[in-house]
């Protein structure tokens, strides 16, 4: 009997140990960060092209927005300039090169959460917005960091770009060593963008400086078309309708043709979107539709609320 309870205690000191040394390599909370619900999502994410063919999509940092964020793979990480930055309230860590930002919202339903990012101008920034080149403001760059955790795929006939979530975390550009107290260098890439700063400055003081653009959030009314051609007449149809969006709620469907949009003809996606180009949350917004073919054939007219989108 006394055998039998020594190896009993024995077996449970062997098991307390072996707990307290799991529990030392791998505490508890100390496992890998949860997975991205959005990995594997698809998103439609509206972009311009700018005068200087360049692709501008809009994001909102920290729930503040919108702003333009130039779309750069060749850019090494991503970028705010020291503008946006004080309207957003970041301010530059002073330990440390990188800044971190809580939320990352692109217009279409992306977003990062936890990400880091450079606050400084670099001389795309500087040179593009000072001379007025792009003929759009400029907020800042996403750039390869950002970029390198999505599937993009991009049809220049279309005014949406599809981005896929990858399960994929790029690792920040590595920052030189520094002593404590000195500023951090930056990474190779980054000086390589900051090289023409003072170049693009020169060139601003003496062309001049672009007027201030102001920007207002857009109207989102939740629905993704396409152009269709019966008999060599074109004309603009529902792909998809958001579930729970205006569109849904004013009863849009798929398969509805466009025919009209505030009183104007849509016959394509030119006119759809100009007619839609100025509306903004809480718009009302009137669309005919045919529904149907032959005989059974309507058109209905439909009254959208816009609400509020990026």
């Amino acid at each position: 009997m006394t055998r039998i309870v020594w190896r009993l205690g024995l077996a449970l000191v062997v098991t307390a140990l072996a707990l307290t040394a799991a529990l030392a390599l791998d505490p508890p909370g100390g496992g890998p960060p949860p997975r991205d619900p959005q990995i594997g999502q698809s998103f439609r994410v509206p972009y311009r092209l700018s005068d200087t063919n360049h692709f501008l999509v809009r994001v909102r940092i920290n729930g503040k927005g919108p702003f333009n964020f130039l779309v750069d793979s060749g850019a090494p990480a991503l970028f705010v300039a020291t503008e946006t930055a004080k309207k957003v309230g970041l301010v530059p860590a002073r330990d440390s090169f990188w800044t971190p930002i809580d939320r990352l919202d692109i217009e279409g339903g992306a977003r990062l959460a936890k990400v880091k990012a450079r606050i400084e101008d670099p001389f795309q920034l500087v040179g593009m917005n000072a001379l007025g080149i792009a003929g759009a403001s400029i907020d800042g760059i996403l750039g390869f960091t950002i970029l390198a955790r999505y599937r993009l795929e991009i049809d220049l006939t279309r005014d949406r770009m599809t981005w896929t979530r990858l399960d994929s975390e790029p690792r920040d550009p590595p920052v030189p060593p520094h002593k404590p107290g000195e500023p951090p260098r930056a990474p190779a890439g980054v000086q390589a963008l900051s090289a023409l700063g003072p170049l693009a400055k020169g060139l601003a003081f003496l062309m001049g400086k672009q007027p201030e653009e102001q920007r207002h959030s857009r109207g989102f009314l939740g629905l993704e078309w396409s152009e269709r051609v019966d008999g060599g007449r074109t004309s603009v149809q529902v792909r998809r309708v958001l579930k729970g969006s205006p569109a849904a709620k004013a009863g849009l469907e798929p398969g509805d043709r466009i025919l009209r949009i505030e009183g104007r003809e849509v016959p394509g996606l030119k006119e759809a979107r100009a007619a839609l180009a100025e509306v903004q949350p809480g718009d009302t917004v009137a669309v005919v539709v045919r529904r149907g073919s032959g005989a059974d054939a309507r058109e209905p007219r439909l009254t959208l609320t816009a609400g509020e989108g990026l």
